[in-house]
């Protein structure tokens, strides 16, 4: 590990060496006695990064995810995964034309008219509703007209695969998208193999401690979704409303499994077992959109959010010839939320914005099985709050102040909170080639609905688990630097550092008895906190045609009571694609990766490295695309969960196709009609409202 490392940070040494001594990217005519100098396609500044992909990189990609990876901005993370983060690990809101947008919207979106990319750090602009990391795709545009644009793919081997179709009518100032997809997965290798370790209290004063051996013999598993989309857009230089209705109906039919249990020391029999569990989630939804600009700058922007959610869930656990446990549960949960902000500029780059946040949530949830009960749960967070902000040619600073009154109640038990946020951020640009960022925030996060539960659910002979209705908002800072360099359009480099700390934070704790351990959730617990800090960059060669990126970050966390652990690990990713003509080749490898699975759990998880083999094909209509992945790996294990308390402790042996070998094939089809035609902002699928069932 430790060669691996010397041998990435060397790479990229050697990479900023290379792009000091490129060629200029100015051609000298000698017979016209003229210099022809290129456009810039990467500037920063205090407040936004600009990068302007080249058709090279569009024709290369079927996705808006493929074109973030292929241009390697400095400030994302993306390698082999399709999920967009910064480079230290915090997630980036997406916007097409300042209109927020989804993964599905990045399916959808015609690459070939990306005009550029923006990136943003604590963004002023109303239209990013707050969020603290943006990017937003600026789109061609175009008076009338649409566009049909189809989307399969298919994981041989893995046995799954998903077929989509977006459509795009503008008329006028009307835009109208209308999507459906869906996912199909067959799987007989997704199972766990765990080693429990028990520690129970005896009548006389002593502990028993024994371990449980859980091996699985044989699983199959199917997942089956469906999801239409419909979005209506009107626009005007002044008023832009989205209004957007999804539905998504999601089936895990089947996920069973069958083994052995067998027990160290042997005071209990070897049995079998038998895990059969099904469960679904339909939910429909509403996203609205709406932003005015009003005279003597002023911007209201509003975003309403509704969702509704029906889940049921099944299961039936069976060891040995008599012990037998059945648990069902449904839910119906409804969330409504509302973002309303308005802003006054001043002028002389200041401008003031107050904003009102609104989060309710409502669950009904019934049990039946080891326990039978019927829960609801209710949630409501008012938020106001006000920001100043000043920009200046070479600074961008914003501080913001507010407080969030929360209010829960779960059958008869309620609780209020009142707690305070903050929010600062700075950005310096020395020129347009260098600019450093500077943030840290303060906010308090309520519980999921899941961990709220006051049911008992009896999983296994040895091992039952409950959640907390007294639960109440964690606070959690989060702090932040990072420093870009764009030298020129060969090159591109960031360092960065991040920490995050959660205090009066709630944990999993494991109570035992003489019968058993019973896991629930307690407050406060120990704190958490997880820091990291890296290195990210690229360099382009022979003419752009060769892009090489990579990454490298030293993750540590540690956490307090009840798991009392510290630990580091060093994450890294190196990827390197070549153009020719409209082919493309690449190679990307992703090492080991380490991480710990939230602060609740307690759990350390790490995963095996990955590498694939890249080829396609593509132009303005057409894309293909071929992956081989692992090919040099035949066994299904992907990687390990570990946890340790006081009481119970396991290690759980993962296994999934994730990191085994599998082909990948894919194609995208883009026919676009009408006099040039509107792109961007796709309808997506959209995303419910959550269940609060207990897991």
């Amino acid at each position: 590990m430790k060669q691996a490392i010397i041998i990435i940070i060397v790479l990229l040494c050697a990479l900023c060496a290379l792009a000091q001594t490129e060629i200029p990217d100015s051609i000298k005519a000698q017979e016209l006695n003229e210099v022809v100098v290129e456009a810039r396609l990467q500037t920063t500044s205090a407040t936004v990064s600009t990068f302007i992909p080249t058709s090279k990189q569009k024709n290369s990609s079927q996705t808006g995810t493929d074109l973030l990876n292929r241009m390697s901005i400095p400030q994302l993370s993306i390698g082999m995964g399709n999920s967009v983060k910064t480079v230290s690990g915090r997630p980036v809101d997406i916007f097409i034309d300042y209109i927020p947008a989804t993964e599905q919207d990045l399916d959808g979106m015609r690459v070939v008219d990306v005009k550029k990319v923006e990136y943003y750090d604590s963004p002023d602009d109303p239209r990013f509703q707050g969020k603290a990391h943006v990017i937003n795709f600026i789109m061609q545009k175009y008076e009338y007209g649409g566009y049909i644009k189809t989307f399969a793919r298919e994981f041989f081997i893995a046995n799954s695969g998903d077929i989509n179709l977006y459509s795009k009518l503008q008329y006028k100032k009307m835009t109208y998208d209308l999507a459906i997809g869906g996912y199909y997965r067959n799987g007989s290798h997704d199972f766990n193999n765990t080693i429990e370790t028990y520690r129970l209290p005896q009548p006389d004063g002593s502990v028993k401690q024994f371990e449980r051996f859980s091996t699985t013999d044989g699983a199959k598993s199917r997942r089956r979704y469906f999801w239409p989309t419909f979005k209506a857009l009107y626009q005007t230089d002044k008023i832009l409303v989205s209004n957007t209705i999804g539905a998504n109906f999601d089936n895990y039919p089947m996920e069973n499994a069958f083994g052995s249990v067998v027990f160290s020391p042997a005071d209990f029999p070897q049995t079998d077992f038998i895990s059969e569990t099904n469960h679904r989630e339909n939910y429909v939804t509403y996203t609205g959109y709406w932003n005015f600009t009003l005279p003597h700058g002023n911007v209201i922007n509003f975003n309403p959010y509704y969702s509704y959610s029906n889940s049921r869930q099944n299961s039936r656990y069976v060891e040995g010839a008599t012990k037998e446990y059945c648990n069902n549960a449904t839910d119906n949960s409804h969330k409504a939320t509302g973002n309303l902000r308005f802003q006054h500029t001043f002028g002389k780059g200041s401008d003031l914005t107050v904003s009102v946040l609104g989060i309710y949530t409502n669950s009904h949830t019934r049990y039946n099985g080891t326990t039978s009960v019927s829960e609801r749960l209710s949630t409501l967070r008012i938020g106001p709050g006000v920001s100043y902000n000043y920009t200046s040619e070479k600074i961008n600073g914003t501080i913001g102040l507010g407080f969030t009154y929360d209010r829960s109640k779960l059958g008869d038990i309620s609780e209020k909170n009142t707690q305070p946020w903050a929010d600062f951020s700075l950005q310096y640009s020395f020129n347009n080639k260098n600019s450093l960022n500077a943030s840290f925030h303060y906010m308090t996060s309520m519980p999921s609905l899941s961990y709220r539960s006051s049911s008992i659910i009896q999983s296994n002979p040895l091992m039952s688990y409950t959640g907390n209705p007294n639960l109440t908002p964690y606070k959690g800072y989060d702090f932040g630097v990072s420093y870009q360099w764009l030298p020129n359009n060969k090159f591109q480099f960031s360092v960065f550092g991040t920490a995050f700390v959660a205090t009066n934070r709630f944990a999993y704790v494991y109570e035992a008895s003489s019968t058993g351990i019973l896991r629930t959730v307690r407050q406060p617990m120990g704190d958490f906190a997880q820091g990291c800090y890296g290195l990210n960059g690229s360099i382009s060669l022979l003419d752009r045609n060769l892009q090489i990126s990579g990454q490298v970050v030293h993750l540590i966390a540690k956490s307090g009571e009840p798991f009392d652990w510290t630990k580091s690990h060093v994450n890294w990713y190196l990827q390197a694609f070549y153009h020719l003509d409209k082919w493309y080749f690449g190679v990307q490898y992703q090492s080991d990766i380490s991480s710990a699975d939230g602060f609740v759990k307690g759990t350390w998880v790490n995963s095996k490295n990955a590498y694939t083999a890249i080829a396609g094909w593509g132009n303005s209509s057409w894309s293909f695309q071929g992956q081989i992945a692992n090919p040099f790996r035949w066994n299904w294990h992907s990687g390990s969960t570990i946890m340790k308390s006081k009481n119970y402790d396991f290690v759980q042996s993962n296994h999934n196709p994730t990191n085994h070998c599998y082909v990948y094939l894919s194609a995208t089809y883009t026919f676009g009609f009408g006099k040039k035609i509107e792109v961007g902002n796709e309808a997506s699928q959209q995303s419910g409202a959550g269940s609060a069932i207990l897991k």
